[in-house]
């Protein structure tokens, strides 16, 4: 039984997912909700170290995403709210960490027991460039983390069984013979 439930939100479609995913479970198991949004500073540190922006823009910029930070957290708060889980909401900087270790360093502050997580499943090359918080959180947690994919890879599996069921039909149909074309020699 889980008596507190961390869940990472964005505001993005896929984070909505896992959020929608972490309430039922909250829901079920009578347990705390801990909603939790990361400011990631660190994404803008490489264009101030190189000197491509002053200092004092970051500053503003960060304090912009601050405050979409507070909006992500204050909307789920009242989703989940509005199902009678006991919520608490996290804003949280990175301050040079990775948004995974923060995740973790989050959940064990919390004393969270199950971290939850929507993740978008990239593979190969997208991954490498992109980066997958969610699977550095997975590889270092040390309690039980849920991955809930995203919208646009829950949609790709039901297209491919579509084709193979279109491939079985076609294989259990009579096959068409087509007559062979026949030229005049000349």
């Amino acid at each position: 039984m889980f008596k507190h439930i961390l869940v990472a939100v964005d505001g993005s479609a896929t984070a909505n997912r896992g959020l929608s995913t972490a309430i039922e479970l909250a829901a079920d198991q009578r347990a705390t909700l801990h909603v939790l949004h990361v400011v990631d500073d660190l994404a803008a540190m490489p264009a101030v170290n190189e000197g491509f922006i002053p200092a004092d823009y970051i500053e503003g910029m960060i304090e912009s995403l601050r405050e979409g930070g507070r909006q992500v957290v204050a909307k789920a708060k009242a989703l989940a709210g509005a199902r009678g889980i006991e919520v608490k909401t996290l804003l949280v900087e990175s301050r040079g960490r990775s948004v995974a270790e923060t995740i973790l360093a989050q959940a064990r502050r919390q004393k969270a027991d199950l971290i939850v997580l929507g993740t978008h499943g990239r593979r190969g090359l997208r991954r490498v460039l992109l980066g997958s918080d969610a699977e550095n959180v997975l590889r270092d947690a040390r309690i039980p983390v849920l991955l809930v994919r995203g919208t646009e890879r829950a949609k790709r599996p039901a297209a491919r069984n579509a084709k193979a069921s279109k491939s079985a039909r076609a294989a259990k149909q009579p096959e068409k013979r087509t007559p062979a074309l026949r030229l005049p020699i000349a």
